[in-house]
């Protein structure tokens, strides 16, 4: 069984370079939540937070507060403040749909270095690889 969350918005696959995943959708299969709940119950404070969480996945994915494309492990992170701040991680391919992998809380430093981290690549694109 499979829940559609989602699409990629334009919006998020211009920002990454992305183009080619614009409008897929996002969707979670049940071996996702299995995991999700096996992996990191724990890291919430409530079993009550947990399904908040996964009951809100589509919110998450068509409003996020943050998305960030981590281009070595090949994954979009949407990130939004709840209860807490979660990351859904959803891995991008060369599929019809891109599929969410894991969710779970982060803290807010993880939010913060992810921005930190994007402001750097920008910086490198726009000095070095624009001057070679």
């Amino acid at each position: 069984m499979k829940r559609v969350l989602g699409k990629v918005s334009k919006e998020i696959a211009e920002n990454w370079n992305i183009n080619e995943h614009k409008n897929k959708k996002i969707v979670i299969y049940e071996e996702a939540i299995k995991h999700s709940m096996e992996r990191h119950i724990d890291d919430y404070e409530t079993i009550e937070d947990y399904y908040y969480v996964m009951n809100s996945l589509e919110k998450i994915i068509n409003n996020p507060d943050y998305v960030f494309y981590d281009k070595s492990k090949k994954g979009l992170e949407y990130y939004k403040q709840l209860k807490s701040d979660i990351l859904v991680a959803v891995r991008v391919n060369n599929g019809k749909e891109l599929k969410v992998k894991s969710v779970y809380p982060v803290k807010r430093s993880k939010v913060e270095n992810r921005k930190k981290k994007e402001e750097e690549m920008k910086l490198y694109n726009k000095y070095v690889v624009s001057v070679n």
